[in-house]
Parts: C-alpha cells; structure tokens; sequence
C-alpha cells in the first residue's frame, strides 16, 4: 500500500489547490482604478497561466537531457510523428474533449471565456504527462512493503508540489474541470506503479526509459505552447507516442541494434 502514497499524495494536493482555485475564481470583488499613469492591471490568473507556460517549458526542456544516444533521439522522432499520427487518425483529443464537456455538463460550469474541457484536458495533460509522472511512478513501486520510505517518493513529492501550484491557477481560470483531473491521476499514475514492478527489467534491459521521458518532455513543450497562447496543438493526440518507444526499442533489440 505504501507503494501508492505518492500517487494519493499528489492526488491530494491537486484537490487542495483546485479547490483554493475555485475560491478564487468565486470572489469577486469591484475592480480598483488603476493609479494616474499607469496601464489597467492585467488579470492575476492571466499572468500566473503565462508564468505556468514557462515553468512547463523548464520541465520539458530539462526532460530532454537523458538522451544518450542518436539513436535513443532517432526513436524519441519516429515515436512523436508517428503516435501522433496514431492520435489523430483516432481523433483522441476530439473524443477527450467530448468527454469532459459531457461530465461537465452534469456538474454545471464554463464562463462561456474558457472551456471547462480544455481545462480539464489541460489539466490531466500537465498533470499526467513528461518524465516526473513517469520516473516517479517507478520509483514509488520500489518501496517496500510494510513501512514508508519517503526517499523513494521524493520525484512524486517534488510533482504533488507543482502540481498543487498549478492546480490552483488552472481551477481559477477553468472551474471545477480541474478537480476532475485527481481521478485521472489516480488511473495513470496508479497503473504506472502497479505495473512497474513487473516491467521494469524489461524496460530498461531494452533502453527505453530515458526515450519515454524524452517523448514526454516534448509533449511537456506543445502543453507549454497553448498555455503561453502561441498556438493551440490537440496534445491528447500526441498520447500515442509514449508506447511506441517500448515497441520499437523492443524490436531493436531483437535485431541486435544497440538503442
């Protein structure tokens, strides 16, 4: 059980900070004139979204640094491009999308301004995806059974803290879609330590792991770009391209191909 407890700890955080965002976003107070010579304030979560956007470009970028090998980088493309290509020929982010506007509309939300499913897709993205979910998972599923040892959570941990940040500022700006993310977590990073016990040799007797990161990382970057407003890209699309690093390292291995 001590396995999960960075996965519901981080499930917590997200919960506290959505729901300190949605206090925010529920107060409303009569907007103060700005002082003679200066501009109108621009919107507190306006700026905290951009400042959100940068801290996403840090983590992506810092993910792409375990890239040992050209080929390791050769894997990393052909897996985006071609899982890509897998997500759209699927329409996974139409679908996502879909989805939690129906949840949503059962609960009630939306400002008419921002979608509470590209909230709530925004949030699972961010939340769910690059190298932290992924390393951290594995590394929660080495703790011991019978007794916590938080060293093997601290990759987890450090995530519950960002993500309680951004959990914050994205329920501030969506609604409650973001508090939905929590059960997405839950499956995601749940499943991740309940298989890694049994996958990791294999994962790393192939040389897979630092591609997947690499792969989550630049996933990491076009999240980074819709927060920032540069461009909107259908990231669920690019979800695909996770898995094709294990089957294609697997099958260079086979062939006698060092990744």
């Amino acid at each position: 059980m001590w396995k999960y407890f960075g996965v519901f700890l981080n499930m917590a955080t997200v919960l506290l900070g959505g729901s300190i965002g949605l206090c925010l976003r529920r107060r409303k107070k009569a907007p103060r004139p700005a002082p003679d010579g200066l501009p109108e304030r621009e919107k507190l979560t306006d700026s905290m979204m951009a400042c959100l956007g940068l801290c996403t470009i840090f983590a992506g970028a810092s993910g792409l640094v375990g890239i040992e090998s050209g080929v390791q980088a050769l894997i990393a493309v052909a897996s985006l491009v071609g899982g890509y290509l897998i997500g759209w020929l699927l329409r996974l982010d139409d679908r996502v999308n879909l989805l939690g506007d129906r949840v949503v509309a059962r609960m009630g939300g939306g400002d008419g301004q921002n979608s509470p499913a590209e909230g709530f897709v925004t949030a699972c993205m961010l939340f769910c995806i690059g190298s932290m979910t992924v390393l951290g998972s594995f590394e929660s599923a080495a703790n011991p059974a019978g007794s916590l040892q938080l060293d093997c959570h601290t990759t987890l941990l450090i995530k519950s803290l960002m993500d309680f940040v951004s959990s914050t500022c994205l329920a501030a700006t969506f609604g409650v879609s973001v508090l939905l993310s929590a059960g997405f977590i839950l499956l995601v990073e749940g499943s991740l330590v309940l298989l890694a016990s049994a996958i990791q040799p294999f994962l790393e007797s192939i040389g897979t792991l630092p591609v997947i990161d690499c792969v989550g990382a630049l996933i990491l970057l076009a999240i980074a770009m819709n927060l920032l407003g540069i461009r909107k890209l259908k990231t669920v699309d690019y979800l695909p391209a996770l898995f094709l690093p294990i089957l294609i390292c697997w099958l260079l291995t086979l062939w006698g191909v060092a990744v």
